[in-house]
């Protein structure tokens, strides 16, 4: 008797939940047509400053992966490292050319094994002001042949000047 009546009572729910479901197709089948036009709504936040920060990364890294594919050399391409400079444990990002970058190695390699002088970034820099002037002019032919290269380096500026703004903002109490 007990098994008959949860049957029942299973068959009677089921038997509910059929014809409300049902009911509801019925009924969400109307659709309704109002003369309003749609509103739209647009919600324009200010980003946070990390925020900002990292968006200008990552422009950054579409930039010098968009000219390390399509330079004319390998020597042009962009090399980013994070480094921990001495007496920090703060990474910081730094972007060179390869040029530079094999530079240092070798005045560094010289220095080592005694046959050169102490040098600076700026001696470095100074070295390779033909190669910086290569690098100049390629990345021009790059922005004058490709509108999305050009239109990344503009969407870069405002980023940074965005960036700058609101750090300068936050962080100045002139």
């Amino acid at each position: 008797m007990r098994k008959t009546l949860t049957i029942t009572v299973f068959l009677l729910l089921a038997i509910v939940n059929f014809n409300v479901s049902s009911q509801e197709t019925e009924s969400s089948d109307e659709v309704t047509v109002s003369d309003r036009p749609i509103e739209e709504i647009s919600i324009v936040g200010q980003r946070s400053l990390s925020r900002l920060r990292l968006r200008v990364r990552e422009t950054e890294n579409e930039i010098y992966a968009f000219f390390n594919d399509n330079n004319s050399s390998d020597r042009f391409d962009i090399i980013c490292t994070n480094r921990r400079p001495t007496g920090t444990y703060i990474m910081k990002r730094e972007c060179e050319p390869r040029f530079l970058k094999n530079l240092r190695v070798e005045k560094t390699r010289d220095q080592i094994m005694g046959i050169g002088v102490s040098f600076t970034q700026r001696d470095l820099v100074g070295l390779s002001a033909q190669d910086f002037e290569n690098l100049e002019n390629e990345m021009l032919l790059l922005i004058s042949t490709n509108p999305e290269f050009a239109e990344k380096m503009a969407e870069l500026v405002n980023v940074s000047e965005d960036y700058e703004a609101q750090r300068k903002a936050m962080f100045d109490n002139d």
